[in-house]
């Protein structure tokens, strides 16, 4: 008699048993296992209690509906990596070839650790972990049999077993979970002064177990190995920082360093590449002539400053000076630094002003500031006949010497030495140019 797929689920789903396998050759075993058959809730040896029998055959066709399937898993190939007292998923998918849909009521998933089982689905799911476990038994249909472990510890690392039988077939994957996270590399600043002791930082966060190498280098000369201390943080990971400490030269500007961190967790160099920042502050000095609130002219001398690009402006009651300051070019020094400066002519008036010379450059967190008072000359001071051209040439001159004195003190501390002498006469011919076309003479009287 030749039973139906229809019939032979009638009889599986009444859940009448094999009381036998089918006589006759091994070969048939070669698709379906003794374990599997005797295993199966569909095929058990008749209860106790009595009841209808399936014959063998019946049985033996009954299971044969999925013979022609062989189970596929697939799980990763690399370590699940976790943190300690950290949440995880151990991914396992199967399907089965030649592709047909998934019949969970001849599905069993068994998980495994060392020989123990975790969790198990067999019509229901049951969890052997005591921390808990998830297996979704919703997701096995979709042939995901994804384990879901929280608050993963110690003891939970090691090589995982998942095994899908999907009758008459089966097949197992093999998933390596290991307690450990890879750190997370975070530098400092990469802003220095130049000619400074200074340190660079290179800090190592949230990674387990503990043991990380630090190495430093400028372009591909290494600068230092270092093998931090850690501490343990309250997330139960470690945090490690390494410092280098030097003091850089112009020559290390723009120069690429690189700090690499090597850790069991990483499987190669985990590293930031970065340009280093080096900078100057720019030093301010003003100088007047004549000395005294009363002056003529105005010397804004802007010194040692790295890199190139600087602003110097001249405010006089907090406003600009329109038309009355003259800026020189910029002076490399012998360190490398650059110098620069200015003259401004306090506007004639009969009320007293502030003069400031203000200095933006990316070394500083804001502007540089001086600030001198002016009042205005008594009705008929011999002081007035300097107004003009004549002023300036004479504050440039007397100017000279102070600003050279000023200069080599600054030396003398080794700080960046400008060339006085070279900017103070180019100050001195843009100012001349300028008055001179204005008043049709140069500075000494003749006409141009």
């Amino acid at each position: 008699m030749r039973l139906s797929y229809t019939r032979l689920a009638g009889l599986a789903a009444k859940k009448q048993k094999c009381f036998a396998l089918v006589p006759g050759s091994r070969s048939s075993t070669e698709i379906l296992s003794l374990s599997t058959l005797h295993s199966h809730p569909f095929c058990r040896n008749e209860s106790k209690q009595g009841g209808s029998k399936m014959s063998s055959f019946s049985c033996l066709l009954l299971f044969l509906q999925g013979a022609w399937a062989a189970v596929i898993i697939q799980v990763p190939s690399s370590p699940v990596q976790a943190g300690p007292h950290s949440n995880v998923s151990l991914p396992c998918h199967f399907s089965l070839d030649p592709p047909r849909p998934i019949n969970v009521d001849f599905l069993i998933v068994r998980w495994s650790l060392r020989g123990k089982n975790v969790a198990k689905f067999d019509t229901n799911i049951t969890v052997f972990r005591p921390r808990g476990a998830v297996l979704d038994a919703r997701r096995l249909p979709e042939g995901n049999a994804t384990l879901y472990l929280s608050d993963v510890r110690e003891e939970d690392a090691g090589e995982y077993t998942c095994f899908v039988l999907h009758t008459p077939d089966s097949a197992e994957g093999k998933v390596a979970l290991k307690l450990e996270a890879p750190p997370h590399l975070t530098l400092g600043s990469t802003e220095v002064p130049l000619g400074k002791p200074s340190t660079l930082t290179c800090a190592a966060s949230d990674f387990y177990p503990d043991g990380v190498s630090v190495k430093w280098l400028r372009g591909s000369e290494t600068l230092k190995v270092d093998s931090p201390p850690a501490k343990l943080e309250a997330n139960y990971h470690f945090n490690a920082e390494s410092v280098l400490n030097f003091t850089p030269q112009i020559s290390d500007a723009g120069v690429t360093f690189s700090c690499h961190i090597q850790h069991p967790a990483a499987k190669d160099p985990i590293r930031k590449d970065f340009e280093l920042k080096v900078v100057a502050r720019p030093q301010l000095h003003i100088v007047t002539r004549p000395s005294g609130k009363t002056f003529l002219v105005a010397e804004c001398l802007v010194c040692g400053f790295y890199p190139e690009n600087v602003e110097v402006q001249g405010l006089q009651n907090g406003e600009p000076i329109q038309g009355r300051i003259y800026k020189s070019g910029l002076e490399k020094n012998s360190n490398g630094t650059f110098s620069t400066g200015s003259v401004f002519f306090p506007k004639q008036g009969h009320f007293a002003a502030n003069f400031t010379c203000q200095v933006q450059h990316e070394a500083l967190e804001a502007p540089l500031e001086e600030t001198i008072p002016w009042e205005p000359e008594a009705p008929g001071s011999p002081m007035t006949w300097l107004l003009g051209p004549l002023g300036l040439a004479l504050g440039l001159v007397l100017g000279g010497g102070a600003m050279l004195m000023y200069q080599r003190r600054r030396a003398k501390n080794e700080q960046a030495e400008p060339n006085d002498q070279t900017l103070l006469k180019k100050m001195g011919e843009d100012a001349e140019s300028h008055e001179g076309k204005a008043s049709g003479k140069s500075l000494d009287g003749t006409r141009m």
